[in-house]
């Protein structure tokens, strides 16, 4: 009895045991606990907590942030600036992703993984438990704005 090295349909190679079949390492392939969550965002004249949208962590556990995009395919009719972030709930406004993004200005992919975007309080890397939530709130008027919001994570 023995380990055997196994080839996988997604590319990578796993060590089994003769024993029980069972995979006990892997290696290459797909990471398979990276997940892409994405949520339509449409403006909204209201600026209170998650007007823009509110996203609840679906997993039942901690999870990490690891980037936040926001894909503005037609930019708000007014000057809001955008605040995106970790919340306790889904009617606070939190900026810990992105801070202060000009809604108005024109239309683009706003990313964490560039810093430009981030603004003041914005950070990659964020930790969020399983009662928590990912909020979109407007400083203003964000009418007119219509996009995407696309949350990568893993589990902690």
């Amino acid at each position: 009895m023995g380990t055997n090295i196994r080839q996988r349909a997604d590319g990578g190679v796993g060590l089994v045991t003769d024993a029980t079949s069972e995979e006990v390492a892997s290696f290459g392939g797909i990471f398979r606990g990276y997940k892409v969550a994405k949520v339509a965002i449409a403006g909204v004249a209201a600026t209170t907590g998650g007007a823009l949208f509110s996203w609840a962590n679906p997993e039942g556990q901690t999870i990490i942030i690891d980037r936040f995009q926001i894909d503005i395919t037609t930019k708000s009719t007014g000057a809001s600036a955008g605040d995106f972030g970790v919340a306790a709930n889904g009617t606070t406004t939190s900026d810990v992703l992105i801070d202060g993004y000009a809604m108005g200005g024109t239309e683009k992919v706003v990313d964490t993984a560039l810093t430009a975007d981030l603004g003041t309080n914005g950070k990659v890397n964020q930790k969020m438990t399983a009662t928590q939530f990912i909020t979109g709130t407007g400083s203003a008027t964000s009418v007119g704005l219509v996009g995407s919001v696309y949350i990568h994570y893993h589990l902690a």
